[in-house]
């Protein structure tokens, strides 16, 4: 589903000549965290936050303890570099290798969900790590 709203948006808002431009993870970084933003003050929404072993791309941290949290890693797939779906799986071994969730499970966040997301111009994929783990 967050995959879904995220190609929606990035469809109908983002013009693919910012996307193209030189520095494509800093447009998508901000418009995640600006659509995330909404969350406030039941989340707090952190950019580029330290926890466990790294910083985190984007961290959705609950006001209180119970309510779900969600790490949030971005990948940009590079023409001839780097396919979209390794993009992917970039972010989801970062996700198993650094423990993101650390801060959230220290501030009492349950579940805490943990997704690596990846963009190639308008396209988007998602992956949760928690799917990823299951399946193989």
């Amino acid at each position: 589903r967050l995959e879904e709203q995220l190609s929606r948006f990035v469809r109908t808002v983002l013009s693919y000549h910012t996307v193209g431009g030189p520095a494509p993870e800093d447009v998508y970084h901000g418009f995640v965290v600006g659509l995330c933003a909404v969350l406030e003050p039941r989340w707090r929404v952190m950019s580029e936050r330290e926890s466990g072993f790294g910083r985190a791309d984007v961290l959705i941290v609950p006001s209180e303890a119970g309510l779900p949290g969600v790490v949030l890693e971005l990948k940009v797939a590079r023409r001839k570099r780097k396919t979209l779906e390794q993009a992917l799986e970039e972010g989801l071994s970062q996700l198993r290798s650094r423990d993101y969730g650390a801060e959230l499970r220290a501030s009492g966040a349950d579940p805490v969900h943990q997704f690596a997301v990846a963009f190639d111009g308008k396209t988007v994929l998602v992956a949760s790590l928690e799917d990823a783990v299951s399946t193989g």
